[in-house]
């Protein structure tokens, strides 16, 4: 039944962000055609701030488009499980952990294919800005460098290259879904008002936003993981970290550790909401 929810999420939930994502590959395009055009390079009066302008409205679009996806992925959410439409999904044969995760994986889906979108957009514009102003070509540069970049940052770090992107893609899989987890959470939060229950949910966001805040801060200035002789320990700090190297793992453990806790917390209180306290008046 899982699959077949995580494919009828998939076929109504795929037009909006496709369509977004369309749009930054557009203006994506038109940005690298329009850097590789004489036209920058002309003496016009203004030209330094109708090059401003256009950068500015670029950053706006995508993240005008990077936050309508998240609109998305909560909206979608709200409406079909705390809405009328919420009547027929929670009258179906799956259970509430079912629901969740098939909107879960589409969720996180859509936001990493836009995420990807996002930086091939970014990494295309500089690199065409700097192939057309400076005539250097930064991927050959970089594919000459690489062998020595991996020796020196496995010298400096003391794990290898491949390992650090193997805990980063980690790391990137479970902050994407802790904050998708987060926004079901508020909405199935916000429901335990009487009234205004879509503001609730923000309120309730808002509430989350300001604690984890706190929390990681605590974490960062005072408890931070850190590997002796191979082994986890737990060591206090006063915030100063001797080297990038010294910060730079147990950062990222310290991350996904928090994560796990807080967002498996976080889900199973979604879950018990959508299962125990549901609200569709």
């Amino acid at each position: 039944m899982l699959k077949k929810l995580f494919k009828y999420e998939w076929k109504y939930f795929w037009k909006i962000p496709t369509a977004i994502n369309l749009f930054l590959i557009i203006i994506t395009v038109i940005g690298v055609i329009s850097l590789t055009s004489p036209f920058w390079s002309l003496d016009i009066a203004g030209m330094d701030i109708m090059l401003g302008l256009s950068i500015f409205f670029y950053i706006l679009a995508i993240a005008a488009g990077s936050i309508a996806v998240t609109a998305c992925i909560a909206i979608r959410y709200y409406k079909n499980v705390y809405t009328d439409e919420g009547y027929l999904t929670n009258t179906l044969p799956v259970t509430a952990r079912q629901i969740i995760l098939s909107k879960l994986s589409i969720g996180m889906l859509w936001s990493l294919i836009t995420s990807a979108v996002v930086l091939i957009s970014v990494f295309s514009l500089v690199y065409t800005a700097i192939l057309s102003y400076q005539e250097m070509d930064i991927i050959y540069e970089i594919v000459q460098e690489f062998p020595g970049f991996l020796k020196a940052f496995k010298e400096e770090n003391g794990i290898s290259f491949l390992l650090f992107l193997l805990i980063g893609l980690i790391q990137l899989l479970l902050s994407t879904a802790f904050s998708i987890i987060k926004m079901y959470t508020a909405i199935a939060l916000g429901q335990l008002f009487s009234r205004h229950k879509v503001a609730g949910a923000f309120l309730w966001y808002i509430g989350e936003y300001v604690v984890f805040e706190i929390i990681t801060s605590f974490i960062r200035n005072f408890r931070v993981p850190s590997f002796s002789s191979g082994l986890f320990s737990i060591y206090i700090s006063a915030g100063f970290y001797g080297s990038f190297s010294d910060f730079l793992l147990p950062s990222m453990l310290s991350s996904i550790l928090f994560i796990l806790i807080f967002g498996g917390g976080l889900y199973f209180l979604t879950e018990h909401m959508l299962k125990n306290r549901l609200n569709l008046d």
